[in-house]
């Protein structure tokens, strides 16, 4: 009997199923023949020389670079190791990231 009951409920949610669907509207706005032929302007960008200005990369110190990679590789051991997963090896590769840019 119950058996019965949950067959007819699960047929009663299944053929209510596509009455609920909604047919919505696309989503955005769509653009006319100018609109989609024309470029958009693109703002130039002002070089200044003011304090606030992002300062230029540092150049790649190789010596730095290769002393960061090994103490990398020795502080993380290898991949499956449990040294792979602690603060030094997450420091280390902090360290390896900023002296190898």
């Amino acid at each position: 009997m119950r058996r019965c009951r949950a067959v007819t409920m699960v047929a009663a949610l299944i053929s209510a199923m596509p009455v609920a669907a909604q047919d919505l509207p696309d989503p955005g706005r769509r653009l006319d023949k100018p609109e989609q032929t024309s470029e958009q302007r693109k703002r130039t960008i002002p070089q200044g020389n003011g304090p606030f200005d992002p300062l230029a990369p540092p150049k790649r110190n190789d010596r730095a670079c290769e002393g960061a990679r090994q103490n990398y590789q020795l502080s993380c051991r290898s991949a499956i190791s449990p040294m792979a997963h602690s603060q030094a090896c997450a420091e280390a590769y902090a360290i390896y990231r900023q002296a190898c840019p």
